[in-house]
């Protein structure tokens, strides 16, 4: 009996922790500070943590770069130098894909 339950308390500690290893992180080069509030398309509202060098947030959002994303980060902290993810997903400077997102900064 002692072996079937730690089978179960393995296999639940397991099913709790299966979410947290699809976390995905994602950086974009930026000299803001502080939080940042970002509302996803059709999703939920995110916050950025930007330390003056980078901001970055973590979640189980998949593992693309959204245009619509980095946007809405742009608009509010500014232009970018970088936007990339964990998952090694990357714009680079001067990447079509990068020029674009920063084309609503200020």
């Amino acid at each position: 009996m002692k072996t079937l339950r730690k089978k179960i308390v393995l296999a639940a500690s397991l099913f709790m922790l299966a979410p947290l290893s699809f976390a995905t992180t994602w950086t974009a080069g930026s000299s803001h500070q502080g939080k940042v509030t970002v509302p996803i398309e059709g999703g939920p509202v995110i916050t950025w943590q930007c330390n003056g060098k980078s901001c970055s947030l973590t979640g189980p959002w998949g593992n693309d770069l959204s245009m619509d994303s980095c946007q809405s980060l742009v608009t509010r902290v500014g232009k970018i130098s970088y936007y990339k993810n964990s998952a090694g997903k990357a714009w680079r400077a001067n990447s079509d894909q990068l020029n674009e997102c920063n084309q609503v900064g200020r």
